[in-house]
């Protein structure tokens, strides 16, 4: 039996072949592609999505962010996340952005910090002093939190000086670059270096509040009522610590010390004044006020008495002080009343005297207290 040839055009080359085979398979993987479309309309609950094109949840931004930082690589964060190199970064770039705009960098300004020499006058070495050499010794009875802290030697009016500087120097450097930032062309390196220097102030402010927290538990020891828990009036008063790092102006030439028993002794007073107003709010039914009658006259008894010590104890450095030096301070500081403090111009008005008259009275006035009070530096605090 005879094969008969095949005809010229059954006959093939290896390409013509081989682009059968191509087409043949291009037109099963569309099928294939199809088929797999169809279902997921068909069943879109078990659909298995392209994360890498969904929008990012706000969350997860927010991990991926603080993954980063903490030393997770872009590699690692694109297998986690299922994202492209390109997305985590720019989620990176994002919120680092936003983190810097939100840094709560306020700082009190000085003429010193825009001088050609401030880096090399200011970021110097503590200045040194016997003080610090050696811390006071606790007393005996004192344990655990209180007896820590005597290990923090207090510091002299030099070392306060230098740190209340660079704290505020540290952040006007963080604010000039993040002002000088911008956004959309923000680079990594200056961003890194604002959160450097914000971090660097907050190490320092750190400094300062720990040979402070002695003052607060000296002070807080004098209100300690049947009401008022020693512990409760620390942790009040360190936070008035925290606010008077931040508003003491070192340029004044005062004593923190003096600023913030001021201001931690006014928190006390008013919250003193708040509790005792809460408490007759809520006391409105019969039945309570009998049940609780014997408590709250000796609760009232113990903080109508911390306020005439403190209010005394006011009166005798006032008595000090003429009559107009007087009124400007108890305007200026709302002493002996429970309004707010006055600003210049509203005390001027009253007295009738130019606002910048008064802020003189003030001044004289406080470098009066300073004088004869013991030799001691008094500094009221600044209100805004």
């Amino acid at each position: 039996m005879k094969v008969g040839r095949r005809s010229q055009n059954d006959r093939k080359s290896p390409s013509e072949f081989g682009d059968r085979l191509s087409n043949r398979d291009a037109a099963g993987a569309e099928a294939a592609r199809l088929e797999q479309q169809h279902f997921n309309h068909q069943h879109s609950d078990q659909a298995t999505p392209d994360r890498s094109k969904l929008k990012l949840r706000e969350k997860d931004g927010e991990a991926i962010f603080e993954q980063y930082r903490r030393g997770a690589t872009v590699g690692t964060l694109v297998k986690q996340h299922h994202r492209s190199r390109t997305n985590i970064r720019r989620v990176v770039n994002e919120m680092q952005i936003r983190r810097i705009r939100e840094l709560p960098i306020e700082f009190i300004p000085n003429p010193e910090f825009s001088r050609e020499d401030a880096e090399a006058t200011i970021m110097t070495n503590m200045p040194a002093s016997q003080s610090l050499v050696k811390s006071a010794q606790p007393p005996a009875a004192l344990t655990g939190y209180l007896a820590s802290l005597y290990e923090v030697p207090l510091l002299t009016r030099e070392q306060e000086f230098y740190l209340f500087r660079k704290f505020n120097y540290l952040k006007y450097q963080a604010s000039e670059l993040r002002r000088q930032l911008d956004q959309a062309q923000s680079k990594r390196i200056g961003m890194d270096r604002v959160e450097r220097l914000f971090e660097a102030a907050l190490a320092v402010k750190d400094e300062i509040v720990r040979a402070n927290l002695r003052l607060v538990v000296s002070i807080a020891k004098r209100y300690v009522g049947p009401s008022r828990d020693l512990w409760e009036l620390v942790s009040e008063g360190n936070i008035s610590l925290l606010r008077a790092v931040e508003k003491f102006d070192f340029a004044r030439g005062f004593r923190f010390s003096t600023y913030a028993s001021w201001a931690i002794m006014r928190n006390f007073s008013r919250s003193i004044v708040s509790e005792q107003r809460q408490r007759d709010r809520f006391l409105t039914s019969q039945e309570d006020s009998l049940g609780n009658s014997e408590n709250h006259r000796s609760d009232q008894y113990e903080q109508e008495m911390l306020e005439r010590q403190r209010q005394a104890y006011l009166r005798k450095i006032l008595r000090q002080l003429n009559e107009r030096e007087r009124q400007v301070l108890i305007c200026r500081f709302g002493l002996f009343t429970r309004n707010e403090p006055q600003s210049f111009k509203s005390i001027g008005a009253e007295m009738g005297i130019s606002k910048e008259r008064v802020r003189q009275i003030q001044t004289r006035a406080l470098d009066k207290l300073r004088t004869n009070v013991g030799g001691a530096r008094i500094d009221m605090p600044e209100m805004r």
